[in-house]
């Protein structure tokens, strides 16, 4: 799997971990997920739902909402500014 870098932020999927300004940033499974899987698809816009289906193993029960609180975490963490809102529908990421 391909190394992605954007401005600040580095994504290495080998590692598992994310990289702001050099420094490693501390996320859990599912975070880690979602960001690899928004930003490897740039400008793409996803679903909750579709977020939830690739990140949230099969026994996870909290549902699609719960890609929400992923989200802010994700956004807390990195303090950038590249997972943008699409109001009624999802996310996306923007380099």
């Amino acid at each position: 799997m391909a190394v992605l870098h954007y401005d600040d932020l580095c994504i290495d999927p080998n590692q598992r971990r994310a990289f702001v300004n050099g420094r490693v940033v501390e996320m859990t499974t599912m975070e880690f997920d979602i960001l690899y899987y928004l930003a490897s698809h740039p400008g793409w816009t996803f679903t909750r739902e579709q977020l939830y289906q690739y990140a949230m193993p099969d026994d996870f029960a909290a549902g699609p909402e719960s890609v929400t609180s992923r989200i802010y975490k994700i956004r807390k963490k990195l303090n950038i500014n590249a997972i943008h809102t699409v109001h009624g529908y999802g996310y996306r990421f923007e380099k």
